[in-house]
């Protein structure tokens, strides 16, 4: 679609001016593109009496103005301050052109731009001016379920080239009527280029009435739901029959689902929430934010003590959940395999899948799936658990001096990528597990995409150290220089590049497993870190653990381990840092603790057959749940961990929840102890608290205040999770700083 010139208007605001003008070319890098910034340039440069143009260039914005410096410095400020608020400004370039005459201000055609870093804003819920108007009964586009704006709708979800245009949207499928024809080129409509515009005449349409929806929903029966970034499978959280059929349909037995709420008035009811988390709720990337339950007779509502809560992000969502509130909101796939975003392919899913009873569609095409994004508060601050949708693509700024670009393949677990361009780090959505045929295709297919997208070419590749990753094999395939990274290395420089820490960093790096440097298993490790070196300091002591994925999901396994270690006096043999779980020990045998197949694996154990040297924190906490009688089976990752939490913050324990909260302290103790000795070594006084275990709240903020409270500075993971989701940043500034050393 070509852009139409603005004539600015004589309302003038008083600007000191100079005798001299000059023309000067702006550049502006950021979130730029999608939240109505062209339109904004253009009506303040009306409101300033300035003439020149503004246009989309790949994924930043130019500008071109002719006048004294001083107004153009004036401009400029006003465009920092005044800017539309889902709009980020990362960075400015002036420079000064050969001097052109304007007689006007005008938005030009977008082009495609050079080499420059591109961005492209991700997703954006619905606005209070649109939610207003979609509740308004005299507004036009009342109840219209895709009701949008300038600085509201879908957008990288729906893009499928730069710069952000309609033409170069799924948008080009509807063409607007003569009514959003005459909103979007109104310079004075806050609809003026919004590029995802339409109304009930020339906008996507439900396939299903709201009011039959919410009657099957009432009547506990299971839908599809087409959203911005796939479809979801949604029911009622009140009614156990609903949930137990979205049960049998995901193949997922325990792991507790997410809920929607209509709105914050209804997230109070069931949870409690600070201004923080209300803030993250309310904020455009609308994700998941973990928030601990009030008590409540729903059995879904009650299965761990938070619950993952959000608020609708489209007017379809708002209509429905108007009707009936509030309700399951889950991602439709079975366990481990792709989101769905087809309508074909859900048709398909629905064939095999008889208990999903219809479909809320429409004919709006989804270019890219995305999860919802999942978040939490964290000494006070929003963490993110689950980069993905309302975040993903935003680059990440990483303070080098790398020219270059990379691409970082990031781990096997809860995978992202990252693409590297300069000092930008653009990390993909989430993709999980890479074990699944469907999820390696989709992964290849969003590198490829993002690629081409933002114009990188990979000079290298980034990979974990171990072998049997599928990402180290897909790294390896790729033909060009491979740059291997340390698991944990990486995931205390997740926190560095974050943080832009200098000097030595001591970093505490506790997760479930990770190919070390001597072929053992880590994942309680003490590195100390600086640039792109580290060095291995310390690490909880190893221990002979029964290998396999079984060993993984079963808890018990863990606890025999360490059990076996412990009688056989292993654990004084060791090199590495002891840790004193003799209560839990007691507890254990006072209770006559028992597992299935236990003398079968001491058995294996002593003999070394199928064992591992594992120095790793999270399997320590799934034995501690399996010794203290807690759970003895991870039903989905990290259940076990989850509920020895559970037990230790619960208000009224038992002996096993005081000893599950004694456990916490020794680790936090023990992560103190050991960042004092390498301080006493070394000088550092920096702390990166990382990896999958610090996901616990109880740890996490214990041991926050313990460095603090004795004179360190820790730091921790804001912008990417501290799981393995964050491992392709890490992967990613480890290398820069590496190139920037060549």
């Amino acid at each position: 679609m070509k852009d139409r010139g603005i004539t600015t208007t004589d309302t003038a605001m008083s600007i000191p001016m100079n005798t001299h003008k000059h023309t000067e070319r702006i550049k502006l890098w950021g979130i730029v593109q999608g939240v109505g910034f062209r339109p904004f340039v253009a009506k303040l440069a009306d409101e300033m009496n300035m003439q020149g143009e503004v246009l989309n260039i790949g994924g930043l914005v130019e500008i071109l103005v002719t006048d004294t410096p001083g107004r153009i410095d004036t401009f400029v400020n006003a465009i920092q301050e005044r800017k539309p608020a889902p709009a980020e400004i990362v960075h400015i370039k002036r420079k000064e052109e050969p001097f052109q005459s304007f007689d006007s201000f005008r938005i030009q055609s977008s082009h495609q731009g050079g080499d420059e870093a591109a961005m492209i804003p991700s997703d954006l819920a619905i606005c209070p001016h649109c939610l207003k108007e979609l509740r308004d009964p005299e507004n036009p586009r009342y109840e219209h379920p895709f009701i949008s704006c300038m600085i509201c709708g879908p957008r990288y979800t729906i893009i499928d080239q730069i710069p952000y245009d309609r033409d170069n949207t799924t948008m080009i499928d509807f063409p607007m009527c003569s009514f959003c024809e005459d909103e979007y080129t109104d310079l004075h409509d806050r609809r003026y280029h919004a590029q995802t515009i339409s109304c009930h005449h020339c906008g996507p349409k439900l396939s299903m009435n709201l009011e039959e929806a919410a009657k099957l929903l009432k009547g506990g029966e299971v839908l599809a739901f087409k959203s911005m970034g796939g479809f979801n499978l949604l029911c009622d959280p009140l009614q156990d029959k609903a949930v137990f059929k979205l049960r049998e349909i995901k193949k997922r037995e325990q792991k507790p689902f997410a809920i929607m709420f209509r709105d914050l008035d209804q997230v109070r009811e069931y949870c409690y929430v600070s201004e923080t988390e209300e803030r993250l709720l309310e904020s455009s990337a609308r994700p998941i934010i973990l928030l601990e339950h009030r008590p409540s007779k729903s059995a879904e509502i009650q299965k761990s003590r938070f619950i993952g809560s959000f608020l609708p992000a489209m007017g379809a969502q708002y209509l429905l959940l108007d009707r009936i509130s509030p309700l399951i909101v889950t991602s439709a796939n079975c366990s481990d395999q792709p989101m769905i975003k087809d309508d074909e392919k859900m048709q398909a899913f629905m064939a095999k899948e008889p208990l999903i009873k219809g479909v809320i569609s429409n004919q709006r095409r989804i270019q890219v799936r995305m999860d919802d994004s999942v978040a939490r508060v964290i000494d006070g601050q929003p963490q993110m658990i689950r980069r993905s949708k309302g975040y993903a693509p935003v680059p990440l700024y990483v303070n080098t001096e790398f020219k270059g670009q990379l691409l970082a393949t990031g781990g096997q677990l809860k995978n992202s990528f990252a693409l590297i361009k300069g000092s930008f780090v653009y990390m993909s959505q989430y993709f999980g597990d890479m074990d699944s045929a469907e999820n390696q295709q989709l992964y290849e297919e969003n590198v490829s995409r993002m690629e081409e997208l933002f114009r990188i070419r990979p000079q290298a590749v980034v990979c974990d150290l171990h072998p049997l990753y599928y990402t180290t094999a897909f790294a390896q395939r790729l033909g060009l220089p491979l740059i291997k990274i340390q698991h944990h290395h990486a995931h205390v420089a997740s926190v560095m590049a974050e943080h832009d820490l200098k000097g030595d960093v001591i970093g505490v790096s506790f997760d479930g497993t990770g190919y070390g440097t001597d072929g053992k298993i880590w994942g309680g490790e003490f590195l100390l870190c600086r640039e792109g070196d580290f060095q291995r300091m310390d690490h909880l002591r190893y221990v002979k653990m029964l290998g396999g994925d079984s060993s993984m999901k079963e808890s018990w396994k863990s606890a025999v381990s360490y059990l076996a270690a412990w009688e056989d006096g292993y654990l004084e043999k060791t090199e590495g840092i002891p840790l004193d779980i003799s209560e839990l020990i007691e507890f254990a045998k006072e209770q006559n603790q028992s597992w299935k197949g236990e003398e079968l694996a001491r058995k294996a154990i002593r003999a070394g057959i199928n064992t591992i040297e594992s120095s790793s924190m999270g399997r320590l906490f799934d034995a501690a749940a399996a010794l203290l009688g807690i759970k003895e089976r991870n039903d989905y990752e990290g259940q076990c961990a989850i509920l020895l939490e559970d037990a230790a913050a619960a208000k009224e324990k038992d002996r096993a929840g005081q000893l599950a909260l004694l456990f916490h302290h020794k680790v936090s103790q023990m992560i103190l102890d050991t960042c004092r000795k390498i301080r006493e070594k070394t000088g550092a006084f920096q702390v990166a608290l990382t990896g999958g275990v610090f996901q616990n709240k109880i740890l996490m903020e214990e041991s926050l205040a313990l460095l603090r409270e004795h004179g360190f500075e820790p730091y921790y993971n804001i912008s990417v999770s501290p799981n393995d989701g964050g491992i392709a940043l890490g992967q990613a500034y480890i290398a820069m700083k590496r190139k920037e050393e060549e």
